[in-house]
């Protein structure tokens, strides 16, 4: 088994109501001084930081119980991408009809969790800090890179769902924690630009001094510096975003896009995945990773761009096996034996005995390169023929779909926005951010494209109830 293990704990929580939810105290983690003593605690720590900044209700079922599925089925149903084919989750039909509540309890988990990592990562960073690790500088800002990393990730995560993250003159950020919680204590909103940052800073410095060559469910400076691209995208910094994602994408850390679709999701932790939670159900049971996914259908919309990829419209098959863009097919084609949808991005089995179980691909290459087209396109100064060669390199290793032409920035700029749906459905929810980023920029209308989204309020989620009975300084989203 492999360093980054599944260490089995009972975790105690400040109660949800009462307290304020974002006060997620790691108790019988870090709080007696001697926990870590040498670099051997040091790390194991550091696992439970993985553990719980990689498996949680972001990306699928938590430790400990903390969650069950994650929360990418509710953000692909808000989005343009699938529709339910089965009512049996309560959440499936308020987020694929965009009218969510706050008491929907997937946004309750996510909110929690995100925090427990947060407040852990603070406990660790504090601790590693004042040296108690007993290692080398240099070791020493290794490790916090790591623990800066999913603090960071954590916190994006949460702006994403919860805050304005596409407008930074927006005071609708998140409550943002760089300390560990050691009270009860109430503390009101950041700004969008205040949340955005302390996540720069931390991704900036975990681009620096994380490690590097490692395996892919491991952070390393490279995967750090991608995230860093990602969420400067978010913030319109297109300059740095696509100096970082064309650092990436000439990385000589081993990451690299498979020449076919289809290997992608042969290997969990293939040289196309820059981050991936490590899981082993033989060894970790019924605490491991078990994301499967079965209960969505194609949208119409998805579908018919999916049909027009090889150049003619209306030609593809009832059972999705041909006529459509071969990653569209990939993951969706129907067969007798298994009659639902996505047979093939998530194909481990997720019953112990197997001893696998699916790792949702929280980064990929293809996404970096796709970061780097749009924000070439939309920098100021920026070549639009390197933007379409970025495009293109991710068409290209697809059989049967021509390479996109340049007729204008509007146009290359919507293809970007396609091209990463058909690359990405069904995997992190980016489908429905780009959505909501090229609304506000002003590149589409939103509600002509999913007449559900009515009005901006419904660009972010509900904070949940239990944070805002908890936390008096808390304001809600509209």
């Amino acid at each position: 088994m492999k360093n980054i293990k599944l260490i089995l704990m009972v975790f105690s929580f400040l109660a949800l109501s009462g307290c304020s939810i974002e006060d997620v105290e790691s108790n019988n983690i870090l709080l007696e001084e001697n926990v870590i003593t040498d670099e051997s605690t040091a790390q194991n720590v550091l696992n439970r930081i993985y553990n719980s900044g990689l498996r949680n209700a972001a990306y699928g079922k938590g430790i400990g119980g903390m969650s069950g599925g994650g929360i990418v089925v509710e953000l692909t149903l808000a989005g343009t991408e699938a529709k339910p084919i089965s009512d049996r989750y309560t959440s499936f039909i308020p987020f694929s009809t965009n009218n969510v509540l706050n008491d929907e309890p997937i946004l309750k988990s996510l909110y929690t969790d995100m925090y427990y990592n947060i407040n852990l990562s603070n406990y660790f960073i504090e601790l590693v800090g004042k040296g108690d690790a007993n290692v080398s500088e240099t070791r020493k800002n290794e490790l916090l890179a790591e623990a800066r990393f999913f603090r960071a990730l954590s916190h994006f995560n949460l702006l994403k769902v919860f805050g304005e993250f596409y407008d930074l003159d927006s005071n609708l950020g998140i409550v943002v924690s760089t300390k560990p919680v050691k009270s009860d204590t109430a503390h009101p909103r950041n700004s969008v630009s205040e949340s955005y940052n302390i996540i720069l800073s931390d991704l900036q410095f975990a681009s620096e001094h994380a490690p590097s060559g490692r395996e892919h469910f491991y952070v390393t400076a490279t995967v750090a510096r991608a995230f860093l691209a990602k969420v400067q995208l978010y913030m319109g910094n297109y300059n740095q975003a696509a100096t970082n994602a064309m650092a990436v994408i000439n990385n000589a850390d081993g990451y690299v896009l498979e020449s076919a679709y289809n290997d992608v999701f042969s290997d969990r932790w293939g040289p196309e995945t820059l981050l991936a939670s490590y899981v082993n159900m033989l060894s970790e049971g019924s605490q491991a990773h078990r994301f499967s996914l079965n209960d969505l259908a194609p949208s119409d919309s998805f579908v018919a761009l999916a049909d027009a990829q090889d150049g003619i419209v209306g030609n593809g098959s009832n059972d999705y096996a041909s006529g459509y863009d071969p990653r569209f097919s990939f993951g969706y084609y129907l067969d007798e034996s298994s009659p639902n949808g996505l047979i093939r991005k998530y194909p481990y089995a997720v019953n112990a005995s197997d001893g696998s179980g699916n790792a949702i691909k929280i980064l990929r290459m293809s996404e970096v390169y796709l970061i780097y087209a749009e924000a070439e396109a939309r920098r100021s100064g920026g070549s639009l023929i390197d933007a379409l060669d970025a495009l293109n390199t991710i068409r290209n290793r697809v059989p049967g779909i021509a390479p996109k032409s340049l007729t204008d920035k509007a146009t290359l700029l919507e293809d970007i926005r396609n091209e990463k749906m058909l690359e990405l459905y069904y995997e992190t929810g980016e489908a429905w951010f780009d959505l909501v980023r090229y609304d506000r920029l002003g590149d589409i209308n939103i509600s002509s494209i999913k007449p559900s989204v009515t009005s901006s309020s419904k660009l972010i989620f509900p904070i949940p109830n239990e944070a805002l009975l908890g936390n008096e300084l808390l304001v809600p989203n509209p």
